[in-house]
């Protein structure tokens, strides 16, 4: 698929979604810091936003989150 392409090109295709998963970490990092959580402490649904890409973030929207 990226046969013949350089890095620079590679890059310059996927920098959309870079930019996406960035603003979206970025988004649940804000709201984690202002809703209150379930199911785990914040500080494990911070991991999870950073360390598993897009899951964790929409976990946390989904189903990390306490509605009030």
């Amino acid at each position: 698929m990226f046969n013949g392409m350089t890095v620079i090109e590679i890059v310059k295709m996927l920098s959309p979604l870079i930019i996406l998963e960035f603003c979206l970490k970025i988004f649940c990092f804000y709201r984690l810091y202002k809703d209150k959580v379930k199911f785990f402490p914040k500080y494990i649904w911070f991991i999870i936003i950073l360390v598993i890409s897009t899951i964790g973030p929409l976990g946390y929207l989904l189903i990390g989150r306490k509605k009030d």
